[in-house]
């Protein structure tokens, strides 16, 4: 539908709050069609608040543009004719949800904290609860949202109770009990997007085939979820082991979650995860009172003794599984990494220290910026978390060892280490393609509790811990320290974790593929006129064309706005003219057009980067090529070798704030820009193109 938009009677362009007063707008006899948000199939308008001001963020002279503020089943959404802020606009061209939501536009699943400020003192601000009772009039709203950015709107001249029921309607629906009771499903399908979301056979049954890791089989005992609620269909587990076993032993591990191969190499390395002995019958027994009876006290003496058992049984069993009958080297992630709890509060710190609330606060913090950072120790949490994957790594690759990492639920800190060593050896992985599989088998397959660890419901506010921002700032490190190792650029990784908050991406929504299908089946029975569509994130790499096809378009940008983000904003210029400098390698071209050469399936991974009509990410039906281990990332975890994310942490800290500590190292200052590396890769990938093209026609004709 086409979004209409008038200018609020009487409203300047730009208005400013506080000084100079401000033009009342007044009422007008003109019939002019009203202003509504542009709607996605199935979304409503729940409430509207009329003659509100935006304020952009830390400007000096506290700056603001009109318009009309609304809050739908999906989203907040204000709707103005005037300019955009550049930073807005930057920051939605970049976002992987731009199809869905305008540059005016919060997904409601965003939204963190709500408060309400005072006229003309933004710093007495208190926060509004979604089951407390809310002020008769209300000057403003302030929305702090989960990609640390702020926004304020004033209602100063907003008509009496609109401002209230937009508060109401947002506590109320941004909030959910329940995930299901997000807008999930924006009514048309999402385009093939060609990632395995290993949850058959054949997919785990393909990565068995790509490492070449003997002695490991596919199991499809958890077919009904019968064995794990948390764990896919399919599991790859030692071919030693019976499905009789595996059901026995996963009962005597936390959340039934037995040991489960996840990666491998072929000289018999594995990598596998797994979760503690279940708290319920080994430390809480320790501490049973001594009320207890002899008879209940020796019983579950032997279920821990039994407990032990399978542990170790589990283990004799990856173990017998190395063609070398190695021992495994066992990371027990929740006595060397901090834990949870932890990492949210040293988050927490982080958040404040980049969420200021006004200029004033902006420089009180810029004076102490780097002290109140290292007492955030985050930084700290990511230097222990490389360091531990890069142990791990060495035991894989220098002592063929296989690798069993075990943390309390073997979902959380597990999938941070498992996919980290996996970047570090595995050059697929560094791929967009191999990005994209890493993270769906590791995060999405093997169940990590993105409901709980990211906060979509109010329910579980106690088992919030970002450890996808942290797993997503190591992998930051890694392309700092090695600038062509990797395909994406930090600008993706930036755009992953805003999707991780967008509830059209169903990747990042749910607990575990169990709960996603669940889900599905609740949306189903509520709405059994139309079929329910959950969207992995990977499919915007084809959303445009998707979009084209069934006219449907979320953003309120005009048209030729409406394409699909650029390919150079993600992809690493520098990776990519690696893979033309491979092409130089004497004899290399004459091999191009042979299928069974690395040139030809250079080239043909080039063609798919570069050439806007081919869609990303790499062509799935190429040929799967076998594992070659990579011992070139070696990464530095000293803390004085990391540096902080400013594109993710410092993204939305816009002018005039102007962190001054070291001119040579501002934290907000640009990179230097890389237009100039783009247009020389085109003109090879043209040039080459064209002699390839004319080598063929040569070949023909004699």
């Amino acid at each position: 539908m086409n979004l209409h938009r008038r200018s609020q009677a009487g409203f300047r362009t730009y208005v400013d709050y506080e000084e100079r007063p401000v033009d009342v707008p007044k009422e007008t006899n003109v019939d002019e069609e009203k202003i509504e948000p542009q709607l996605l199939p199935g979304e409503i308008v729940i409430a509207e608040a009329n003659n509100v001001l935006k304020f952009a963020p830390l400007k000096a002279n506290r700056t603001g543009i009109s318009g009309t503020l609304f809050v739908t089943n999906f989203k907040v959404s204000f709707v103005t004719s005037l300019p955009v802020e550049p930073k807005e606009k930057e920051m939605q061209s970049r976002s992987l949800q731009k199809h869905f939501l305008g540059v005016h536009d919060v997904c409601l699943s965003e939204v963190d904290t709500v408060n309400q400020f005072s006229e003309g003192n933004n710093s007495k601000k208190k926060r509004l609860l979604y089951n407390a009772p809310i002020p008769p009039r209300l000057s403003g709203l302030q929305l702090l949202l989960k990609n640390l950015r702020v926004i304020n709107f004033s209602f100063k001249f907003t008509p009496a109770g609109e401002d209230v029921r937009v508060a109401q309607a947002l506590l109320h629906h941004a909030f959910p009990t329940s995930v299901d009771h997000l807008f999930l499903s924006c009514g048309y399908p999402s385009p093939s997007q060609g990632i395995p979301d290993f949850c058959m056979a054949q997919d785990w049954e393909r990565e068995l085939q790509r490492t070449r890791c003997p002695n490991w089989r596919v199991s499809k005992h958890n077919e009904c979820f019968n064995l794990c609620s948390s764990l896919p269909t399919v599991l790859v587990v030692p071919r030693d082991l019976l499905d009789a076993q595996l059901e026995q032993a996963a009962q005597h591990f936390q959340g039934t979650r037995p040991p489960v191969w996840c990666w491998g190499s072929l000289a018999g390395a594995a990598l596998v995860r797994m979760a503690q002995i279940s708290p319920s019958i080994t430390d809480n027994h320790r501490r049973l009172s001594m009320s207890k009876s002899f008879g209940s006290t020796m019983k579950k003496r032997k279920m821990e003794e039994s407990s032990q058992q399978q542990e170790n049984r589990m283990m004799g069993l990856v173990h017998r599984s190395h063609p070398r009958k190695l021992q495994p080297k066992i990371f027990d992630l929740d006595q060397i990494l901090p834990s949870l709890k932890d990492i949210q509060i040293s988050y927490t710190k982080l958040r404040e220290l980049h969420t200021p609330d006004d200029p004033t606060q902006f420089w009180d913090q810029d004076r102490h910026y780097f002290s109140r950072l290292e007492s955030s120790r985050w930084l700290s949490h990511v230097s222990k978390c490389l360091e531990v994957a890069q142990s791990a790594a060495t035991a894989i690759l220098h002592h063929n060892l296989s690798v069993i990492l075990q943390d309390s639920s073997g979902c959380d800190l597990s999938a941070v280490i498992s996919s980290l060593v996996q970047l570090l050896l595995d050059p697929q992985v560094r791929t967009i393609r191999g990005f994209h599989c890493l993270v769906q088998k590791e995060w999405v397959a093997l169940g990590h509790p993105f409901t709980k660890r990211l906060g979509h419901t109010r329910n579980q506010v106690d088992e919030q811990s970002p450890l996808w921002l942290l797993f997503l700032d190591c992998v930051y490190q890694v392309g700092l320290q090695h600038p062509t190792a990797l395909e994406f650029t930090s600008d993706y990784l930036v755009a992953l974790w805003h999707a991780a908050y967008c509830s059209l991406h169903s990747s990042f929504m749910f607990d575990s593929i169990n709960a996603k299908f669940t889900a599905s089946a609740v949306l189903q029975r509520e709405n059994p006129e139309k079929p329910i569509y959950l969207r992995p994130v990977w499919s915007w790499w084809a959303e445009n064309q998707s979009i084209i096809e069934n006219g449907q378009n979320g953003s309120s940008e005009e048209p030729q706005d409406s394409k699909a983000p650029s390919r150079e904003a993600f992809l690493n210029v520098h990776y990519i003219q690696n893979l033309f400098e491979s092409l130089c390698i004497s004899g290399a071209l004459k091999r191009i057009s042979d299928p069974l050469s690395s040139a030809y399936h250079t080239w043909h991974h080039i063609e798919c980067l570069l050439d806007d009509t081919r869609l990303l990410p790499f062509d799935p039906a190429t040929p799967v090529i076998p594992l070659q281990l990579d011992c070139s990332l070696r990464i530095d975890t000293s803390l004085s070798n990391l540096k902080l994310w400013k594109d993710c942490f410092c993204a939305w800290l816009a002018e005039p704030a102007m962190l001054t500590l070291n001119d040579s190292e501002s934290l907000l200052k640009s990179s230097p820009s890389t237009s100039h590396h783009w247009a020389h890769l085109y003109h090879m990938y043209n040039s080459l193109k064209d002699l390839l093209s004319q080598t063929l026609t040569n070949g023909a004709a004699q």
